[in-house]
């Protein structure tokens, strides 16, 4: 049994194009699991981890007959934190042996070796102190460098000043994550935000030699969700 996200009444899968990340612009098919181990202060879908929606139940076979609604054979796991339910998701990918499969992940839990088999590209985010956890629980080393040693994953951070990249740099280099995997993108939650903090975020990838990453869902439809 899977737990998903609630929008509007229904399990929140969807299609659309990944706003994030090194496949931006591809076409997708979104499914948000519930729950999280974190608690972002800035978190723009708190609404699948915090208690103010229930999730949604539904059979591996009830999901996979959702996702194949749709044309598309690109999958996108996100959350909340969806290794929160890793032992639930190889019955759900088996259903779907014609999709390649992003998962988004926080980077503090191990995908099992069935998971990982099955995986196309871990998006992962680890959190910043600007997040609002605690360090201890947000950052593990340990886990980035395993998930950095598969090979499929790219690093994602989410920054609001110069001083976060520095951080970066300097913390992700303990943990084993190659430069050119990492990707840096504006805190943002609104069109107007990203507007202004877009073109220093450039201005840092220049500086210091990483890769950009925009937020076009927010770019296009604002902070509507389910897009």
């Amino acid at each position: 049994m899977l737990i998903l996200a609630q929008l509007h009444g229904q399990p929140e899968i969807f299609h659309s194009i990944q706003g994030e990340g090194v496949s931006q612009g591809t076409p997708c098919i979104f499914l948000r699991l519930a729950g999280c181990n974190l608690a972002c202060s800035w978190c723009d879908t708190a609404y699948s981890w915090n208690g103010t929606v229930p999730g949604v139940r539904l059979t591996p076979e009830k999901t996979a007959e959702l996702v194949l609604r749709y044309p598309c054979r690109r999958l996108v796991l996100t959350g909340g934190e969806p290794l929160l339910q890793q032992k639930a998701l190889p019955s759900l990918l088996r259903l779907l042996p014609e999709h390649a499969v992003e998962m988004e992940t926080n980077g503090t839990i191990i995908p099992d070796a069935q998971l990982l088999e099955r995986i196309t590209q871990f998006n992962v985010s680890p959190k910043l102190p600007h997040s609002g956890n605690d360090a201890g629980r947000a950052w593990k080393p340990d886990v980035l460098r395993r998930l950095a040693d598969t090979e499929k994953a790219w690093f994602k951070f989410v920054v609001a000043c110069e001083e976060d990249v520095k951080t970066i740099l300097r913390q992700a280099s303990r943990a084993g994550i190659p430069a050119e995997r990492i990707l840096i993108m504006p805190l943002a939650a609104t069109r107007e935000e990203l507007d202004a903090m877009r073109a220093p975020t450039v201005e840092w990838c220049l500086r210091y030699g990483l890769r950009f990453s925009d937020r076009l869902h927010i770019a296009i439809w604002g902070s509507k969700k389910g897009v």
